[in-house]
């Protein structure tokens, strides 16, 4: 068993390698080795991310957009297609590794999400407008309340985390498709979003073991990135090219350091990784609040928002213990 194991992961190393050899030729053919003198520090900022999206439900993009726009002075619009487009390579590769080193991921949710979220995502991009910094505001804020009820799910409510969902029940592939085209609403803003979202449903409303909804949330944020790449390169275009820039100089980071946050999603126990969670989550609040200093209008939406999210993350685990109370 180990034995196929490792052959199946060498599949891992010929597509890296392909990969790695391909964009050297390119960084050749385009002359464009001495950008590195000026996105180095892009570079370097993907590696957390990278790893960041391989190992947790925070996509790439929960790093690169706040850093990207209030660091490096990138236009947020920028950012999250800057997002779309490494995610689609890092995530996706994160997601090679997972399914090559078989780690639990509930493909059908993947499958169901999908479906609903890449229209989401188109949709976003035609018609969703929405000024900034509301959605990233809102969407760390509800990370943050998110961060409360995973304590409380996790060590104050009794309970043994669930392997499986039961797809076949009709109100709860409503539930996803809900989950998945919100989630594709979000990343047309900003770049990620439905990772998050199907794992605070997975973990609240159906009590999910967070070692099998992480690697699920990053299979199907890196596919959706796929969908938000092939929407700006192929369908849209007129990328800046300075986009093209950022994404060359970080292609050789994320399809080594996205796997190897997978990796470390498997080996770490579920208290181990519900902490690491919590503690990025932590981090991406405060940094995002001490960057994008809060006005008097902003705590009215952000204070109406916290009791709306705290309703519904109060409720998702309420039916939840509803339910469970039902089975003999």
């Amino acid at each position: 068993m180990q034995k196929l194991q490792s052959e199946k992961l060498s599949i891992y190393w010929v597509v890296a390698s392909t990969i790695t050899i391909a964009w050297v030729i390119a960084m050749f053919r385009l002359q464009w080795w001495h950008i590195f003198a000026d996105t180095w520090p892009i570079s370097l900022t993907m590696v957390l991310g990278s790893f960041i999206a391989g190992a947790t439900a925070e996509g790439g993009g929960a790093v690169a957009f706040p850093v990207f726009t209030k660091v490096f002075n990138i236009l947020p619009e920028n950012a999250k297609i800057f997002s779309f487009f490494i995610q689609s390579v890092g995530m996706t590769m994160a997601a090679l590794f997972i399914y090559l080193k078989k780690i639990d991921v509930l493909w059908t949710v993947v499958f169901v999400a999908l479906l609903a979220g890449i229209p989401g995502l188109i949709v976003g991009e035609l018609v969703l407008v929405i000024p900034a910094p509301y959605p990233k505001l809102i969407f760390t804020f509800t990370a943050g309340v998110f961060a409360l009820f995973l304590i409380i799910n996790r060590w104050f409510i009794p309970g043994n985390p669930l392997k499986q969902l039961n797809t076949e029940d009709k109100t709860t592939t409503a539930v996803l498709i809900a989950t998945g085209f919100l989630g594709g609403l979000t990343a047309s803003v900003i770049g990620v979003g439905i990772d998050m979202l199907v794992f605070i449903v997975l973990t609240l409303r159906y009590g999910i073991d967070e070692k099998i909804s992480t690697p699920t949330t990053v299979v199907t944020m890196g596919l959706l990135s796929v969908a938000g790449f092939i929407w700006h390169a192929g369908v849209m275009g007129g990328v800046d090219p300075d986009i093209w820039k950022y994404w060359m100089s970080s292609v050789p980071v994320v399809i080594y350091f996205a796997p190897l946050g997978a990796w470390a999603c498997s080996a770490l126990k579920r208290d181990q990784l519900i902490w690491f969670l919590l503690f990025l989550i932590l981090i991406e609040v405060t940094s995002t609040f001490w960057i994008l200093p809060v006005t008097t209008s902003q705590v009215a939406v952000l204070s109406l928002s916290f009791i709306l999210i705290t309703l519904l993350f109060a409720g998702m685990i309420y039916y939840r213990k509803i339910g469970e109370a039902k089975i003999p």
